[in-house]
């Protein structure tokens, strides 16, 4: 007996650079522009719009990878149109292409944010960890304020990587740390300055005091699916069909924190 279709599909959450492309298209036909045409520059385009600048980052590389425009760096550069009409089908095979990307951008965050914390572990100074203490006390005392706690997150975030003490996982980390402002930008809203995000925080850094390995591998698996179960949730999809066969079943015990 055949299945009766739904009645209703489940809501989506909206992607943010979802509502940015649609408003550069209408913006751009209303403007008239033609190929070869310039838009605002891309503060004044984020200024306009009132979104972030990682966001509009974001929806102008799936234009300029559909062909609507092209970006042009030095003297004379600028964001220009491209082309007149590009089928609503290549902008949907951009954003599929985007998504792919910010996956990758995941999954190395995983590796290295893990290299980074482990090494941190055997080599960081005592000088390191009184900073470290500093940045989560300043979170907890800003629990509440999001730009705050965002900051002192982030402070937490330098601080690690610089108690690694090696050069090549800093300056790997540095373009993860780039990505990763887009895809919480994106796809997460600020998830990872709440107080559960604080608490894995304090665990960790009280395993990498301790060497604790297995407890520091347990606890940065819990940290990282903040942020990866947040993103598949918003590309329609499970953390499992999304990371499972890229990162491997979890050892025992991993996510019953």
């Amino acid at each position: 007996m055949p299945i009766a279709p739904a009645f209703a599909e489940p809501i989506r959450p909206v992607r943010a650079f979802e509502p940015t492309i649609e408003h550069l298209l209408d913006a751009i036909e209303r403007s008239r522009l033609r190929p070869g045409n310039r838009l605002p520059s891309e503060s004044e385009l984020a200024k306009q719009l009132e979104i972030s600048q990682p966001t509009l980052r974001q929806a102008l590389r799936i234009l300029e990878r559909s062909g609507l425009l092209t970006m042009r760096r030095g003297n004379g550069g600028g964001i220009f149109l491209a082309a007149e009409l590009i089928p609503d089908d290549l902008i949907q095979s951009s954003i599929v292409s985007e998504e792919r990307a910010m996956l990758d951008v995941l999954i190395g965050r995983r590796v290295l944010e893990t290299a980074v914390c482990e090494l941190a572990s055997q080599v960081a100074t005592a000088e390191d960890y009184t900073e470290l203490d500093r940045a989560l006390k300043l979170h907890r005392t800003h629990l509440g304020d999001r730009l705050l706690t965002f900051r002192a997150d982030a402070m937490y975030h330098r601080l690690v990587i610089r108690a690694s003490h090696n050069a090549t996982l800093q300056g790997a980390m540095r373009a993860v740390t780039r990505d990763m402002a887009i895809v919480r930008s994106t796809y997460i809203s600020g998830l990872e300055s709440n107080a559960y995000s604080l608490e894995i925080h304090e665990r960790q850094l009280e395993a990498m005091k301790q060497k604790d390995l297995e407890a520091l591998r347990r606890l940065l698996d819990a940290h990282f699916r903040i942020v990866e179960e947040a993103f598949a949730s918003v590309v329609g999809r499970t953390w499992d069909e999304l990371f499972q066969d890229r990162v491997g079943a979890p050892a025992p015990g991993e996510g019953n924190l």
